[in-house]
């Protein structure tokens, strides 16, 4: 076993830095990015069906809101 290798892994030397940044390197490679059609197409769709969710959320907070105030007016009477 090398004395030096082993120094520079526990010193966090220039070695093991250079060697993590070529790990990171080299995965960043294998990435397949999508084209500029397929991130238009699946943006829109995330924006919608965003905006379809927090309507649905809207409309029960309304309705249970509603539900809740008229249940608070009727115990208060």
């Amino acid at each position: 076993m090398d004395k030096n290798k082993d120094k520079s892994v526990i010193d966090g030397g220039t070695d093991v830095v250079s060697g993590v940044f070529h790990k990171y390197r080299a995965e960043f490679r294998k990435i397949v990015w999508p084209s500029k059609e397929t991130l238009a197409k699946h943006t829109v769709t995330v924006v919608i069906v965003s905006a379809i969710f927090g309507a649905c959320i809207a409309l029960y907070d309304g309705g249970f809101g509603f539900l809740f105030r008229q249940f608070v007016e009727f115990v208060g009477r």
